[in-house]
């Protein structure tokens, strides 16, 4: 096995980086594909905390190269800040943390922008306001500057100028705020760019290279499926495709597939911001479950929304992404609670719908709960109560594909492969 994925199999916050830095230790390169500073992968080593953005989960692992692919959206201050945090507790150089010359970089005016539309716009999306949606935006009018642009001030000039005279209508007269002069931004962003330009390469011809010579890559995406911009539940969604078609547009893997596609999935749900959850939760297991899973915002510090797991949801996830297995996360915090569900179909006009399709109005979406005996392990070994059993069983057989790792806590030693990975 060669390559490698790990997806986001619900709505983010699934525990994606602790998996990606398990997996890292074995790999060669570490990719992420899409996304920007909007994500946050949380890792715990030997009870200290690590909170990471837009820098890869295997950074902390000196033996394998971190890179941002030019699927990413940059901002180029944030990511200055968090190598400089990151520096503190890891070796971490030009040599193996690398990012890709064409990704496409973000700006005050899109941070601007994100913001007051988010505050003043008729609909309330959830965006975390650090401009992702706007530099998507402008990547897909041809009006994006490409992180190789802020290494020269006359085509940085040249690109900002593109959209500039737009947005600074668009502010002065319908959003009623001042933005920096062009010129101001022009010399910021050169000035980052010289702090950053040891770090920049052709990323694509990097993990072409390394695929030749037979090495081993991971693809971690960030965010979830269900929050892609095309599978996900639109307009409640990022800018960017989470799901495994993104590392295709997003980083390259040239000449091969991806030989196992690993959706992480909390063993409930949880959402951040606006938008339809069927099985959401808002009695005192709801509460217990927020509190007990310290479900709050690696990135924005909102408290998430909780409920029981959602196999309809998972369905389409595994369908739209190609999922070959399952890491189902954070099995400790359901233990010992009074009572334990899991929502096996949905009733949509009085129809049951097994799979949460597109065309499925998650509004109108009744769950329909199976109830298990809730389980109380305490994880101290490797043996599951019969309850545990009961329920993972229903799980890997409801989705038709395997567990391939069980989490039941935060740092590295809680975890269980199931199944030989890299």
């Amino acid at each position: 096995m060669k390559t490698m994925a790990i997806i986001g199999a619900q709505w983010g916050d699934e525990g994606k980086g602790k998996i990606t830095d398990l997996l890292a230790e074995k790999s060669d390169l570490v990719v992420r594909y899409q996304g920007g500073h909007n994500a946050g992968h949380t890792i715990w080593v030997n009870g200290k905390k690590t909170v990471l953005h837009v820098i890869p989960s295997g950074v902390l692992h000196s033996s394998c190269t971190s890179v941002i692919g030019h699927g990413v959206v940059l901002e180029p201050e944030n990511f200055l800040h968090e190598l400089n945090k990151i520096k503190h507790i890891t070796n971490i150089s030009p040599e193996n943390l690398k990012i890709s010359s064409t990704a496409t970089v973000i700006t005050q005016f899109h941070k601007l922008l994100d913001g007051v539309r988010e505050s003043q716009g008729p609909e309330k999306i959830g965006t975390t306001g650090k401009g992702i949606g706007p530099a998507y935006e402008d990547k897909i009018s041809r009006r994006g500057i490409k992180v190789k642009d802020l290494l020269d001030k006359d085509t940085l000039m040249r690109r900002l100028g593109v959209g500039y005279s737009e947005k600074a209508i668009l502010f002065k007269h319908l959003y009623h705020i001042d933005i920096p002069a062009i010129e101001d931004e022009v010399e910021r962003l050169y000035k980052l760019g010289q702090e950053m330009k040891d770090y920049i390469c052709d990323t694509f011809s990097l993990i072409d290279k390394s695929l030749s010579e037979g090495k081993k890559i991971l693809y971690e995406g960030a965010q979830g499926i269900l929050l892609d911009i095309d599978y996900g539940t639109y307009p409640y969604v990022t800018s960017s495709s989470t799901s495994s078609s993104g590392i295709y547009s997003g980083a390259g893997i040239p000449h091969h597939q991806l030989d196992e596609v690993i959706g992480v999935a909390k063993a409930y749900t949880t959402r951040v911001g606006e938008g339809p959850f069927p099985t959401e939760l808002f009695d005192e297991i709801g509460q217990t479950i927020q509190l007990k899973g310290n479900e709050v915002g690696a990135t924005t510090g909102r408290k998430r929304r909780c409920g029981w797991l959602d196999i309809p949801l998972l369905r389409y996830a595994i369908k739209c992404s190609q999922l070959s297995s399952i890491a189902l996360t954070k099995l400790d915090i359901l233990s010992n609670l009074s009572e334990l569900k899991v929502c096996y179909a949905y009733e949509v006009n009085g129809k049951r719908v097994d799979c949460a399709y597109p065309g499925i109005n998650l509004y109108q979406a009744k769950p329909l709960f199976k109830e298990f005996t809730p389980f109380k392990d305490d994880f101290s070994d490797s043996k599951t109560s019969k309850e545990l059993d009961q329920y993972l069983s229903f799980i890997q057989e409801s989705l038709g594909i395997p567990i391939s790792i069980y989490a039941y806590g935060p740092d590295r030693q809680q975890v269980i492969f199931k199944k030989k990975l890299f």
